[in-house]
């Protein structure tokens, strides 16, 4: 996809790493082994920083503004999506931390496919609205705000 501000763009160059990565997660659990564990310990860590970066630079500084514009249950689904990836990823990093294997191919299974999920659903509808709502100077302000 093609989106004129910097920040769709930016957030559309995560979110095709993040599909790519839990893909390989998915596909990683088809076939348990040493390599599926290294790939799931892999993914939960780039998750960590998605949630930690990309979440909350939405939460705080995106879905208000769209709340203003009119856009406020875009926000609010994405918002309740991130609470419940935030609440698989704790229970996907539990089922690893006990070394039940079976318990935690299904957490991770349950948790890559919220997370590619709730990516595409950004894709098809926040980038856009972005693309809609920011002006140049704000694009500018947030890709710099996102960048810090």
């Amino acid at each position: 996809m093609n989106f004129s501000s910097q920040v769709s763009r930016r957030l559309h160059e995560e979110h095709d790493a993040v599909i790519a990565l839990w893909g390989r997660v998915q596909r990683a659990l088809a076939l348990p082994g040493a390599q599926a564990e290294a790939l799931t310990r892999e993914a939960l860590a780039a998750l960590d920083g998605e949630i930690g970066r990309h979440f909350d630079f939405e939460e705080q500084a995106l879905f208000p503004r769209l709340a203003a514009a009119g856009h406020g249950d875009i926000g609010e689904l994405l918002t309740e999506e991130h609470a419940v990836i935030r609440a698989a990823a704790a229970r996907a990093r539990a089922a690893l931390a006990t070394a039940r294997a079976a318990e935690a191919r299904v957490a991770m299974l349950e948790l890559a496919e919220l997370t590619v999920s709730h990516a595409q659903k950004e894709e098809f509808s926040l980038l856009p609205a972005l693309d809609d709502l920011l002006d140049a100077e704000t694009d500018d302000q947030l890709t710099l705000e996102y960048a810090a």
